[in-house]
């Protein structure tokens, strides 16, 4: 009886009776024992699982015991399945994004924070390093074991500028190219967090204009005193450093006196040295590619392309949709792009379509223009928005993705303004979504809504 007849067979019989406990399974295996009988025994067993059943078929001499495979069935060996996250796993997950959402910064700061330096005179500071700062704003990293909130590895001060600081346990993340630099000068101080948060919520040219506004002389540098001007202005903007409020009890104050890698990396041990506008622009495109390149690395990329539907669950990371909602745009894109159909997208790519997020304030303008005119918004629209506002040329590809993503009824027009709200959480990164879970907000609407009321009577 060939296996291809005892898999029909079987597939006849009642659930229970197919699928044995792993204990079974594992005498099974080894029942089978070593060599050419063994080998045989085992290619029906290997076989039968990968059907959805397990078949306790015994290999007698001198049997056909060649396995059918059907075509169906081949999978390709070159290409590695991505390993699938258990139950209490997905619950940290699930956990640590909350915290990422809808926690302070100080507290956001102390969870994944790892590193806490014992200085000379006894005080103590918690530190970030460049991967404890990327894991904080990507959801879905997980922060290493037997670490989290207020749970650091102690060094002294001696050693803060050791490499073997920044390895920590079981993580696997890639070491950030920009930000390792930084970490040369030092450790990721709470306040060097909440300014890095700052320069990736806001749009490249506020950071420039509040740059030159800050150069008193003209000449295109600041000093340290007029850096210290221009990032507390930028913060006061942010949702973040709105958020934030000094916490004398944890020790995560915003204050001159700290000790600042960034303070280090622009200005010099002695904070003696001038900053350049260019020296600022430069640090601020390599933090941003920094944090492209990881989110692209995290899917895994072949020949430096990720999948259509990677790049859709890029767009939808940080977005407020509910899972359903999610789900159904990445049906969108699993149906439009399978198989041959699939290209996907390069980084190249990736980051040019992050450039055009960048001017995102500006792009939301034209296209209220475009509905406001009850103007069609097709293809060739979003092309040359992206040219006139960010002055690049998106991809084809790139567009037809975004429209098969947004489009709900297949005519090739974006008819709604749920797409401009979705790539705005993209451009933030989610970084100017309220603290709150929205108690607060209903709260206060109650309160507005009990003085209408009472002013109602009065009148």
């Amino acid at each position: 009886m060939s296996v291809r007849s005892v898999s029909r067979l079987f597939l006849q019989l009642p659930r229970h009776v197919v699928r044995p406990s792993s204990s079974l399974l594992f005498q099974h295996r080894q029942e089978q024992g070593s060599g050419e009988e063994g080998a045989r025994g085992n290619n029906i067993y290997q076989y039968a699982l990968g059907g959805g059943l397990v078949i306790g078929a015994a290999c007698k001499e001198g049997e056909d015991n060649e396995v059918e495979t059907p075509e169906a069935e081949d999978v390709k060996e070159d290409k590695p399945k991505r390993k699938k996250k258990g139950f209490g796993e997905r619950k940290v997950m699930e956990y640590e994004n909350r915290i990422r959402e809808f926690s302070t910064p100080d507290k956001i700061f102390r969870y994944f924070a790892t590193v806490r330096v014992e200085f000379e005179n006894g005080k103590k500071e918690v530190f970030m390093t460049p991967k404890d700062f990327m894991r904080s704003i990507t959801p879905g990293e997980i922060q290493p074991s037997n670490l989290g909130l207020d749970m650091y590895r102690d060094i002294p001060s001696s050693k803060l500028l050791d490499a073997a600081v920044h390895d920590v346990g079981d993580d696997t993340m890639e070491d950030p190219t920009f930000l390792s630099r930084l970490a040369d000068h030092g450790l990721i101080s709470f306040q060097d967090y909440i300014f890095l948060l700052t320069l990736l919520s806001t749009p490249k040219h506020d950071c420039e204009i509040a740059f030159k506004m800050f150069d008193l002389y003209g000449d295109g540098c600041v000093s340290y005193q007029e850096f210290l001007d221009t990032r507390s202005v930028l913060e006061s903007r942010s949702s973040m450093g709105k958020r934030h409020r000094d916490n004398i009890y944890s020790g995560n104050t915003i204050s001159k006196d700290g000790h600042s890698a960034l303070t280090k990396y622009f200005f010099g041990v002695d904070a003696n040295k001038k900053l350049t506008l260019n020296d600022f622009v430069v640090f601020m495109d390599g933090l941003k590619e920094d944090v492209f390149k990881m989110e692209f690395n995290k899917y895994h990329p072949e020949d430096n392309r990720i999948t259509e539907e990677d790049f859709a669950n890029l767009l939808l990371l940080h977005a407020t949709l509910s899972q359903q909602a999610k789900a159904k745009f990445i049906r969108r894109i699993r149906k439009a792009y399978k198989g041959e159909e699939s290209v996907g997208i390069t980084f190249e790519q990736f980051m040019t379509f992050n450039h055009f997020l960048d001017h995102l304030d500006d792009v939301e303008i034209l296209v209220s223009v475009y509905f406001a005119a009850g103007m069609k918004f097709n293809k060739a629209s979003l092309k040359k928005v992206a040219h006139v506002v960010a002055d690049v040329e998106l991809d084809p590809h790139i567009i037809d993705v975004v429209f098969t993503i947004f489009d709900d009824n297949g005519d090739e027009l974006l008819s709604s303004r749920e797409f401009i709200s979705v790539l705005k959480e993209r451009a933030h990164r989610g970084l100017e979504k309220p603290s709150d879970t929205g108690f607060v907000r209903l709260i206060t609407a109650l309160g507005a809504c009990i003085k209408s009321y009472v002013k109602g009577e009065e009148l």
